[in-house]
């Protein structure tokens, strides 16, 4: 009978558990201690895990310098802090913001198409890494239409400057360019 609990802990802890932006913003916050490595260890930390704090916890181990930890500890901290705000605050003007993008002034929703995505990944990857793709993919299977698709990414972005780093990016990725006839 014990191996059973444990079975039920272990499909808790799957990494699906934990929302991908705030193991993308783990992951950047501690990508100055461990560099590439870091994807591993958040992402091996989030399946053993049961909150995020012990994802937190367990990354942190990785590194050896106790000064550069205590500094990752507080970072990660702090974005843990903001997450929980974030998912608190957020959730009602999520639910109108969706309303509000599926009134599109009468044109029609755009798709989300692979060019789409991949324009959202290239504007994302400069800013977060390599977990752009990761986010590009499964926001585009759930957003409604292209500027929400665009909304989710850039709500993974902490500053007003990423954001408009971003946008900017998208609009010069996506720039009409007129074949020569």
């Amino acid at each position: 009978m014990p191996s059973d609990p444990s079975q039920a802990s272990q499909s808790q802890t799957a990494p699906d558990a934990f929302d991908p932006a705030l193991l993308a913003d783990i992951t950047r916050v501690l990508l100055p201690f461990l560099g590439p490595y870091s994807i591993t260890t958040v992402k091996r930390a989030s399946r053993s895990a049961t909150s995020p704090a012990e994802v937190v916890r367990a990354a942190a181990s990785h590194i050896d310098d106790l000064a550069k930890r205590e500094l990752f500890l507080k970072s990660a901290k702090a974005v843990l802090a903001e997450h929980e705000r974030a998912s608190f605050v957020g959730s009602a003007p999520a639910a109108a913001n969706s309303s509000a993008l599926q009134k599109t002034g009468g044109r029609p929703p755009t798709p989300i198409t692979p060019e789409l995505v991949q324009r959202g990944e290239a504007a994302l990857a400069p800013i977060i890494g390599p977990l752009a793709g990761v986010l590009a993919t499964r926001h585009a299977s759930v957003a409604e239409n292209s500027r929400d698709f665009f909304d989710r990414l850039a709500g993974h972005l902490r500053t007003r400057e990423e954001r408009d780093a971003f946008f900017l990016s998208v609009r010069s990725i996506g720039s009409y360019q007129p074949t020569a006839s």
